[in-house]
């Protein structure tokens, strides 16, 4: 009997500067800097809502890099300004990576999509993959939470 081996993408490398918990990995919320999306009424919404309550899949999500020096300084701890001239985010943030495949649009998982900013090659959003309601997206997003690592090499 032959055996079909199928190649299995390997989940895009990310890195997202959020606030860190005790244990050292992501503080899940809809709040900025979180693990997570900020949702209308929030003026700085991630992601837009239809009017059947379910993310409007237009693109928008939450924020990641290919790379964390890739970001602006205001996101950047300042702790880490000897590695980045112009870092003057909160120490209340760690740079955290998920993943080791390439930086492209691709499936994360059944929820989850990495999709490229427009006119951008190291800024994108995980979006959802289907329709779902917020609190869905929510947490699926949080579902990554144990995969992300803090990084700030």
């Amino acid at each position: 009997m032959a055996f079909v081996q199928r190649e299995i993408a390997a989940m895009p490398l990310m890195f997202r500067p959020m606030k860190t918990d005790k244990d050292l990995l992501p503080v899940c919320g809809s709040n900025s800097k979180e693990l997570g999306v900020r949702v209308a009424p929030n003026e700085n919404a991630d992601i837009d809502v239809t009017e059947s309550s379910t993310v409007n899949l237009n693109g928008r999500g939450m924020s990641v890099a290919q790379n964390w020096r890739a970001l602006p300084g205001h996101l950047i701890p300042k702790r880490l300004i000897s590695v980045f001239p112009g870092a003057t985010g909160s120490n209340s943030l760690s740079c955290f990576r998920i993943g080791d495949g390439p930086f492209v649009n691709s499936s994360l998982n059944a929820d989850l999509t990495l999709a490229l900013k427009a006119g951008r090659t190291s800024m994108g959003n995980l979006v959802p993959a289907t329709d779902m309601s917020v609190e869905t997206f929510q947490a699926a997003l949080a579902a990554t939470r144990e995969q992300w690592r803090i990084d700030e090499t």
